[in-house]
């Protein structure tokens, strides 16, 4: 997963990536701004499967994660969330997406 962020001038930065396994979550983020890092420390510590069925404490993946956290966390004024083809590494997808 890829986050944007809204700049000044109204373009997309982007700014955060977010690799999915089926146990856990990988993210790395541009350096240098303290709410950005603290946005991803929370969302790798905090985040938990989504519940597979509403009605009973089953859940998925954290892969199912990465479904509900496309809607979640884009708002489509400040922040962008899209799915992009995940890579062997959070390094790799970083290196691919953010700092081309």
């Amino acid at each position: 997963m890829l986050l944007f962020e809204r700049q000044a001038d109204a373009s997309w930065l982007p700014t955060t990536v977010i690799l999915a396994t089926p146990r856990r979550l990988q993210g790395k983020a541009l350096p240098g701004d303290p709410n950005r890092d603290a946005r991803l420390a929370v969302l790798l510590r905090d985040a938990r499967p989504p519940r597979i069925v509403d009605s009973t404490e089953q859940r998925g993946t954290f892969l199912d994660w990465v479904d509900w956290a496309l809607n979640a966390l884009s708002n489509g004024h400040t922040s962008w969330a899209t799915e992009v083809v995940p890579t062997a590494t959070v390094d790799e997808l970083f290196q691919r997406e953010v700092s081309r």
